[in-house]
């Protein structure tokens, strides 16, 4: 095992602290998941966010489970689940809307609004966000293992 200069030092700990702080706001957070500082956890309905192991989620991402639109009308609720399964990157500024729920092995690109719920083993793109690449493999470590192939 490589010893680690102080500045990994520090960045392994920080990564630690905001995983620590959003469990203990209510997110349901999964084992070895990093979550970028900048990214953004719904603060009006924390218990609402389900990210499964492995998930990476990277700067200025958000991810949403309220909607207040919805608390209007009648057998509506405003409060939804969101759920990221496990080995998934959130790409940086991309948006995940309430009620959406993504499979494993996803990759969202990066500023991609995903508005619908996602399959297993795909990449999306786009605003919307719609599935380039299906068959796609995710290592723990967030990197892509297998690039599947292109939807036409």
């Amino acid at each position: 095992m490589e010893k680690r200069s102080l500045r990994q030092w520090l960045s392994h700990i920080t990564k630690g602290m905001v995983s620590a702080y959003h469990r203990m706001r209510g997110c349901e957070i999964g084992k070895n998941c990093n979550i970028s500082r900048s990214a953004i956890l719904d603060r009006a309905h924390p218990k609402g966010v389900h990210i499964g192991d492995n998930t990476r989620v990277l700067l200025e991402a958000l991810i949403i489970a309220h909607d207040y639109s919805r608390g209007a009308l009648e057998g509506c609720s405003m409060w939804c689940d969101t759920r990221i399964g496990s080995n998934c990157v959130i790409g940086g500024r991309a948006m995940i809307m309430p009620g959406v729920t993504i499979g494993n092995h996803v990759y969202v690109g990066g500023g991609s609004v995903v508005t619908k719920s996602i399959p297993d083993h795909c990449i999306v793109a786009g605003n919307p966000a719609r599935i380039v690449r299906t068959g796609t493999i995710i290592s723990d470590k967030g990197q892509l293992v297998e690039r599947g192939t292109p939807v036409k």
